[in-house]
């Protein structure tokens, strides 16, 4: 079975190429939706966008289920499985995995809590998620590596640091408590984790999970070489700490532009390699594939697909969806820390476009968003252009002196393809 592998597409047909009981650690952090429809790019600092698609709980269970029972057969009779949820429906989700699991393999409900403001005001602040934690069967043979935490304040305070007469040493043995002269290394990791979240200003992704949160369940319930799998990957940050702490890998997600932003995460932390260090496999080959995607994942795939950086707002963006800066301006962002959006005024404005054809009204309004940003060139995105937007194109360049360069989404996949088999 290959790993290191990034997939493209629905979990459930994707799980279907994994050999039964070959996965050694699950953990998924679906959201509460069945096709997110989400906006997310790297290194942006606006507010995403996260749209719920279940109509209730029932449904969610419903789309959950099938998925679940996949997970259950790839993973290994001694392997573990991590559930992460919020207050929506963890409830719920507890009584499936009792009954795809069994009762008697569950093992914890861990709960992360953090900080952060609430503006409900007529309710406790809900500052905490749930991870439920289970495992295959009641082998022994599953691995547990003890974590410990720091002891309270008040223990320290009576007994000091240098000995204290119970715990566990150094090989996670209980320490008699006539054992005074061996110090212990504190108490064992309780199932209440206090762990911050990612500040919003440092997000890749809406629902990203810091990696200490990931660090803690890897060391815990895997070990060097084990396989790693999340099936829900986002901005990938479960891969990212698996890599980094020697595991093999697997990652699933429905969004060609989370693959893309994890594929990106290993190339810039771990200076890995696509096609030689880690694979992606899957991402759309047709436009028909294209069709079928939410308006801003379609607007996602082409402006990054040319190259080019999102526009910050998604919404009443004043025609531009996003930027294409000289290779030299992108350097300069990643060695110097520059604002592309701020500090520098060189590039070429995308508008993209998901209609079966642009006409010549939507060429009319590229042109007055590029005359309001004082640009004589452009990147218009489509199916394809009537003939009318094709006349309208050359009347502009003729009479205007603007530039605007029509691109099919067939000729970027052609171009995609092509590249893929360099």
């Amino acid at each position: 079975m290959k790993t290191n592998v990034i997939y493209c597409g629905d979990c459930l047909k994707k799980l279907e190429q994994i050999p039964s009981e070959s996965i050694d650690l699950i953990y998924i952090d679906p959201p509460f939706s069945s096709n997110r429809d989400y906006v997310a790019f790297w290194k942006e600092q606006e507010k995403r966008h996260f749209e719920d698609r279940f109509e209730d709980v029932t449904a969610y269970i419903n789309y959950m289920r099938p998925r679940v029972e996949e997970l259950y057969r790839v993973l290994k009779s001694i392997g573990s499985f991590y559930y992460h949820c919020d207050w929506h429906a963890s409830h719920y989700i507890r009584k499936l995995l009792d009954t795809i699991f069994g009762y008697s393999n569950f093992q914890n409900e861990i709960v992360w809590h953090y900080r952060k403001w609430s503006t409900g005001k007529s309710q406790f602040q809900r500052n905490h998620d749930i991870i439920l934690f289970y495992s295959k069967t009641t082998s022994t043979e599953r691995i547990f590596n003890q974590l410990y935490m720091e002891r309270a304040e008040s223990t320290l305070k009576r007994f000091g640091t240098e000995k204290i007469k119970s715990g566990y040493d150094v090989e996670g043995h209980r320490i008699p408590s006539q054992t005074e002269e061996i110090k212990s290394r504190g108490a064992r990791q309780d199932d209440v984790w206090e762990i911050g979240r990612v500040p919003p200003i440092k997000q890749l992704f809406p629902t990203q999970k810091p990696e200490l949160l990931l660090e803690r369940i890897i060391k815990v319930s895997s070990k060097k070489g084990d396989i790693v799998l999340d099936a829900f990957c986002g901005c990938g940050t479960t891969l990212m700490v698996a890599q980094r702490e020697k595991r093999e890998w697997i990652g699933i997600d429905i969004s060609p532009t989370a693959c893309r932003i994890m594929a990106k995460r290993l190339q810039d932390n771990y200076d890995m390699k696509e096609g030689i260090d880690f694979w992606v496999r899957d991402l759309p080959k047709t436009a028909e594939e294209l069709r079928e995607y939410p308006p801003f994942e379609f607007q996602n795939w082409a402006v990054n697909a040319l190259g080019g950086i999102p526009s910050r707002v998604k919404v009443r963006n004043g025609g531009i969806d996003g930027r294409l800066y000289p290779v030299e301006d992108i350097r300069k962002k990643k060695t110097e820390g520059i604002d592309l959006f701020g500090d520098i005024d060189r590039y070429i404005p995308i508008q993209v476009k998901r209609t079966d054809q642009v006409g010549r009204p939507d060429i009319e309004n590229f042109e007055v968003a590029m005359k309001r940003d004082s640009r004589n060139k452009g990147i218009f995105v489509g199916f394809a252009f009537s003939h009318e937007a094709e006349k309208e194109v050359r009347r502009i360049e003729r009479e205007e002196g603007l530039e605007i360069e029509l691109i099919l989404v067939s000729e970027i996949v052609e171009r995609q393809l092509n590249n893929q088999l360099k």
